[in-house]
């Protein structure tokens, strides 16, 4: 049973749930990201980015996950009525609970409060953490970092900080964001699908003393898997239309005693002729 409450800390937005666990037992729960309603859709109406949402919903829902965490870019366009409209429709059919996070096309692709605040008047909340089965999941808004945006990062920091060290006794340690801090190499170079170069040490070492396992991203539209320095860094597939990378899907992690595996699952009805990229 969940308890959860919208708190503001430092002028940002975040839900933070109390969950009742007892014996750890094994559950399975659902990433996905870029559901990204109108990127790349041709279709009348976003016809086609809907059939693939709710095609998606339907999926998750037959698995009947514990929960469902969503990365960002949830629609392409945040100013278009249409496309949120379309979004809304389809992910309040999620079976519950389900906890989304604010991708950079939620925030027009720029970073200032007006605009996050913007988004938590939309959403609700911009970041998250609770505890599952024993587990801590955490989701932060990656926005802030990737503009560098000084004083609001700080403040999630801080806030990043205090989660991990309450969740210290935690089985498993998941962090979720929309852009990966890095893809395949904490060195390689920086660009529109990774952090900055200065905050990338930043984040693994706060990640490693804490014992964080795993950091589910997307925005990449392409999958990336790598372990570094005992962190599982993984980047997912887009829900709906991708930029030509492969078939669009969701990630499923089952958690038992002696780890967790992670099993991609393809969107249902997926048809490349009616993506334009």
């Amino acid at each position: 049973m969940f308890r959860f409450h919208i708190l503001a800390i430092s002028a940002i937005a975040a839900l933070t749930l109390v969950s009742c666990s007892g014996k750890f037992t094994p559950f399975t729960f659902v990433h996905c990201t870029d559901t990204q309603i109108g990127f790349g859709d041709r279709s009348e109406g976003f016809v086609h980015s809907d059939s693939l949402l709710n095609a998606a919903v339907d999926a998750i829902n037959a698995l009947k996950p514990k929960f469902t965490v969503v990365t960002g870019d949830l629609v392409d366009n945040v100013s278009d009525p249409l496309q949120n409209d379309l979004f809304q429709k389809g992910i309040t059919r999620l079976q519950d609970p389900y906890y989304l996070l604010p991708g950079n096309h939620d925030y027009s692709n720029k970073w200032t409060r007006e605009i996050r605040d913007n988004y938590v008047a939309l959403r609700g909340y911009d970041r998250f953490s609770f505890v599952q089965n024993g587990c801590a999941f955490i989701g932060i808004d990656s926005n802030c970092i990737k503009a560098a945006a000084g004083e609001a990062e700080a403040e999630q920091f801080t806030w990043l900080e205090g989660e991990l060290r309450k969740a210290r006794k935690a089985r498993y340690t998941f962090l979720f964001l929309h852009c990966p801090i890095f893809k395949k190499d904490i060195g390689e170079p920086e660009d529109y699908e990774n952090f900055p170069m200065e905050s990338r040490r930043k984040y693994i070492d706060l990640l490693k003393e804490y014992g964080v396992d795993a950091v589910l991203a997307g925005h990449t539209h392409k999958d990336y898997d790598t372990v570094f320095e005992g962190i599982r860094l993984v980047a997912a597939n887009p829900v709906c239309n991708g930029i030509g990378h492969g078939q669009p899907g969701f990630n499923t992690v089952s958690v038992n005693k002696d780890g967790f595996e992670i099993e991609f699952h393809p969107t249902p009805g997926f048809d490349p002729a009616k993506c334009r990229l």
